[in-house]
C-alpha cells in the first residue's frame, strides 16, 4: 500500500504529535503489512518530527519504507540518524534514509 503523505500533511510536516497520531491510525492499524510512504511534495518536516517518525518506524510490526524524499526532506533524517547513532538507540530496519 502506499500512503501520499503530502494528502494527510500538506507540504509541511511540523507536530511530534500529528505525527504519532497519523502513524497509529494509517499505519499500525493498516491491514497491509508493506507500506510505502510517499514523500512527493513535502518540502518540510521538523527535526522532532523526523525524530519522532523514525523511532515509530524502527518499534513498528510493518515493513514500512520511503519514497520521492526531496533532498531537503533527506536532510533533516541524517541529521536525526547522526543524532541516534550517538545515543542508546540503535536502527535496526534497514531504511534509504539511513543509506542516503
Amino acid at each position: 500500500m502506499r500512503i501520499r503523505l503530502n494528502e494527510e500533511f500538506g507540504e509541511y510536516m511540523i507536530t511530534r504529535n500529528s505525527l504519532a497520531a497519523f502513524y497509529e491510525e494509517k499505519i499500525e492499524n493498516n491491514k497491509d503489512d508493506e507500506i510505502i510512504l510517499d514523500f512527493k511534495n513535502i518540502k518540510f518536516i521538523s527535526r522532532s518530527c523526523a525524530a519522532e517518525y523514525m523511532k515509530l518506524r524502527e518499534k513498528s510490526s510493518k515493513n514500512v519504507s520511503e519514497a520521492n524524499m526531496s533532498i531537503e526532506v533527506k536532510k533533516m533524517f541524517k541529521v536525526i540518524v547522526n543524532q541516534l547513532k550517538n545515543s542508546d538507540f540503535k536502527l535496526s530496519k534497514p531504511s534509504i534514509i539511513a543509506s542516503n
